[in-house]
């Protein structure tokens, strides 16, 4: 519950500094050159004022010594800090101490001090400086600008700590996996609730990830707000089958005839993976990861990551996949037959690739996704129309 405690005729300081405790941010340091001598200041009080041009607000006390070098300077570095730079930040805090002594910086292209290990560093130039209160407010345009791949420090109600991030992809991929793999239903109502507790994070990790899968086509978004499960009928599927057609055509534009005997050798490995006998009992999770794996080495072949990325994002034949797994478990011998033929089809493949024929391992692209076509016309049909 809030508790509001404000009060115009009552608020303090000491109130003041309570409430605004509460706010978290980040922390810099903020430095100069001035006269030959170098400055530096903790500071949480830095905003983005614009991106174009690219411009910040920092605001500074204006009894400190770097206040008054930024002011006769017009220029300073801002160096926001990482987690393990908590003992930085203290000791830029301390007054009348020599900040700089035991501490990795350079100039930087404006000739203000940079810390060498900082999460990232602005240098700026000041286009106005203006009071407020107890501190001078500068308002900077940005000039030079450089970041790390580190965590950042934070401060919170008088404290350093750390930001602990979210893993919105990693929700993102799960749900994703569920929705492909059918464990949420075809026209089913997610439960943002249910999905929250269930993977405990905030609602705004689960909204990101439904976000994204409409915008992939696996989720509709109804009048209410609620997401459900794109159904996935033969119109859908046949688009995406003669996608993933175009691709692989263009792949071997790129690959047949030029293959080293080790990716050739590669190939058949993978082609083999996926060959069994008509009667032959299969495991549907071991097939549909052989079938799978070998598509998408065709693909990565081509070393084109346009190409490679564009395979990727085609979903509509994961989502067939769960709906083959069915049909295997369940022994369909017409499943078992059309599978039969694709095999086929990869074996006819690898025979292309090896003779080095680009024009014969066309042709079987062409005719594989026919095949593949009336396997997922039976499975649709058997399903009742979608799946």
């Amino acid at each position: 519950m809030i508790t509001d405690k404000f009060d115009a005729s009552k608020l303090d300081s000491d109130l003041y500094r309570d409430v605004i405790g509460h706010f978290a941010s980040g922390v810099t340091i903020i430095t100069t050159k001035h006269e030959n001598e170098k400055f530096g200041i903790t500071a949480s009080a830095v905003t983005s004022l614009s991106l174009d041009p690219p411009m910040l607000i920092v605001c500074v006390n204006q009894q400190t010594g770097t206040c008054h070098a930024i002011s006769k300077a017009k220029k300073f570095g801002v160096n926001i800090l990482h987690d393990g730079q908590g003992e930085m930040a203290f000791k830029f805090s301390r007054p009348k101490t020599d900040k700089f002594k035991g501490t990795n910086y350079t100039f930087g292209k404006f000739n203000v001090p940079i810390l060498n290990d900082a999460l990232a560093h602005l240098e700026c130039k000041v286009i106005k400086e203006v009071t407020g209160g107890t501190h001078s407010v500068f308002l900077a345009e940005v000039i030079y600008a450089g970041t790390k791949d580190k965590a950042p420090l934070t401060y919170y109600r008088g404290k350093f700590g750390y930001f602990q991030p979210y893993d919105n992809e990693k929700t993102y991929r799960t749900i994703r996996k569920r929705v492909l793999e059918r464990d949420i239903s075809a026209g089913e109502s997610i439960n943002v609730e249910n999905l929250q507790e269930e993977l405990s994070v905030p609602k705004q990790v689960i909204y990101y990830a439904l976000a994204k899968l409409e915008a992939e086509q696996l989720l509709s978004q109804m009048e209410d707000g609620n997401y459900t499960v794109t159904p996935l009928n033969i119109e859908l599927l046949n688009e995406a089958l003669e996608t993933r057609m175009v691709l692989e055509v263009a792949a071997i534009e790129k690959t047949v005839g030029n293959l080293s005997e080790d990716e050739l050798k590669e190939l058949r490995h993978r082609v083999e993976s996926t060959i069994f006998k008509e009667n032959e009992s299969i495991n549907p999770d071991q097939y549909i990861e052989a079938n799978t794996a070998l598509h998408d080495y065709t693909m990565a072949l081509a070393r084109n990551a346009t190409l490679l990325d564009s395979y990727r994002r085609l979903t509509a034949e994961a989502v067939m996949s769960s709906a083959l797994r069915v049909a295997l478990e369940a022994n369909n011998p017409t499943a078992y037959s059309e599978l039969n033929r694709l095999s086929e089809d990869h074996v006819l493949l690898l025979g292309a690739y090896e003779s080095g024929n680009k024009e014969r391992a066309k042709q079987i692209i062409i005719q594989h996704a026919e095949e593949a076509k009336k396997l997922g016309k039976y499975l649709i049909g058997s399903a009742g129309g979608s799946i």
